[in-house]
């Protein structure tokens, strides 16, 4: 299974999550985020990574603007967004987005509209659960059965859409459920689950993950 690992804010846990063969790699540049880090020490970071095609800029921006400018200061061709709205995407040429949906506990009219209109426009979907009308960073896991809903949704507006499963990812979760979350998601998403505190990651953490998703 094919995962990703977000709110790296150190080089140690960087070069930790590259070399356990991480298909993608966080950078948190929202504010409310504990583990957020400015454009500067992202570009750093990114600028010292073996591959730098895997990493991915996480982003609340006000407006597309805001969103190139950041883009461009980072040197950061993967974006995760958490705002904007699905007729900005447009404006975001050669830029791979990847947006991420917040899902409640249950899916209603207008959050199956809004995952329609992001999977027609995106090349990848990121699912987290959903608190108090933010996504990300919650720590909550949805529950299986939602997050395969709420993928149906997205692969019959596009099936070639690329899906993210995130919130409460652990190496106990893959250990459970992995078999059905890979017939349904093409990545999971990994931040709490292998830290000691917000942005420090623990390597043995990340191992006992990584072993878990390589064996489904």
């Amino acid at each position: 299974m094919e995962f990703k690992i977000c709110g790296i804010t150190r080089p140690e846990d960087l070069q930790v999550c590259e070399n356990e063969g991480s298909a993608f790699i966080g950078f948190i540049n929202i504010k409310r985020s504990k583990r957020f880090l400015d454009i500067e020490k992202i570009r750093k970071l990114v600028d010292s990574m073996k591959n730098k095609e895997n990493a991915v800029l996480v982003i609340e921006p006000e407006n597309v603007e805001e969103a190139i400018n950041s883009i461009e200061k980072s040197g950061v061709k993967n974006v995760q967004l958490h705002s904007l709205q699905a007729e900005d995407i447009s404006g975001l040429k050669e830029i791979n987005v990847i947006k991420a949906i917040g899902i409640p506990e249950k899916i209603d009219k207008s959050k199956k509209e809004e995952i329609e209109s992001f999977a027609k426009v995106c090349r990848y979907l990121i699912f987290d659960s959903m608190i108090k009308g933010k996504s990300g960073g919650t720590g909550k896991q949805i529950p299986l059965e939602v997050a395969a809903e709420a993928a149906k949704i997205a692969k019959k507006s596009n099936e070639n859409i690329k899906l993210f499963l995130a919130g409460g990812i652990n190496a106990q979760r893959i250990k459970n459920e992995g078999k059905l979350i890979k017939d349904i998601f093409d990545y999971v998403d990994v931040n709490s689950g292998v830290e000691d505190s917000p942005g420090i990651k623990n390597k043995v953490k990340i191992t006992e993950f990584v072993e878990n998703c390589k064996v489904i």
